[in-house]
């Protein structure tokens, strides 16, 4: 699949070393991943240019900012996942996250993450034509 050029994944994980597992996969990913610390650096990013995906760590997924997220010009082609862990209740209830469009939960596979990619990436370039 050939990606947009504008094609990019955000991550906004202010403990990059929880998501060690995810950083290793995505370097492996042949589009631009970049990190982010807070909601707000999000937000500006996402503002400027929305990313096909955005993966948020489970501690920054208030509604607040996913609602946030969602309300940019354009965002509506960009896909919001949060990786969460296998025991948290958060992910069974995914009506509950009407803006958010999935999970991403631990422990990660490659087959997983890269899926989800060429999906986020599949949304947005349809989304553009």
């Amino acid at each position: 699949m050939v990606f947009p050029s504008s094609t990019y994944i955000l991550l906004l994980a202010p403990q990059i070393e929880e998501l060690q597992g995810l950083e290793s996969l995505l370097q492996q990913v042949a589009l631009d991943v970049e990190i982010v610390d807070t909601a707000d650096q999000a937000l500006d990013r996402v503002s400027q240019s929305p990313p096909c995906l955005v993966i948020l760590q489970e501690d920054l997924r208030s509604e607040a900012t996913i609602y946030r997220l969602r309300r940019i010009a354009n965002a509506d082609r960009m896909t919001l996942v949060i990786v969460t862990e296998t025991d948290s209740p958060s992910w069974l209830h995914q009506d509950q996250h009407p803006d958010v469009d999935g999970f991403l939960v631990k422990p990660l596979s490659s087959d997983v993450l890269f899926s989800l990619i060429h999906s986020a990436s599949a949304r947005q370039y349809c989304q553009q034509t």
